[in-house]
């Protein structure tokens, strides 16, 4: 199930971040009016984390480094994905903050506890 979580953290951050790029050097009037967040610095901060959430999504899922990397990477997911989220809501970008949650839902599920077969 870690491997699951890692996988849906992973797509959901590369959704994130493709959002986040649009939403960096989106033209003016393409879909929306005047957006105040295009070529600002808070919205190259927030295409930067969702870069690092997804490289450690993709560290995370493909099972490699010990156990300390791996705790760190999840650590630093978390923190991520809380701070990415909190930027997207600051930002008005209700698609990113989907993103974000459905990272975080990926991060929980990381941590769903298995069913022991043997078990009676």
């Amino acid at each position: 199930m870690r491997r699951a979580g890692a996988g849906l953290i992973a797509i959901a951050a590369a959704v994130g971040l493709a959002i986040s790029v649009y939403n960096y050097l989106m033209p003016v009037s393409l879909l929306e009016p005047d957006s105040s967040v295009t070529g600002t610095a808070g919205a190259l901060l927030v295409v930067a984390s969702s870069a690092i959430i997804l490289v450690a999504a993709l560290v995370l899922a493909a099972g490699s480094g010990g156990r300390a990397l791996r705790a760190f990477l999840v650590a630093g997911c978390l923190v991520g994905v809380l701070g990415t989220g909190f930027a997207a809501y600051l930002l008005d970008t209700l698609p990113l903050l989907i993103a974000m949650a459905v990272c975080l839902i990926g991060w929980l599920a990381m941590f769903a506890m298995r069913r022991n077969p043997y078990s009676v």
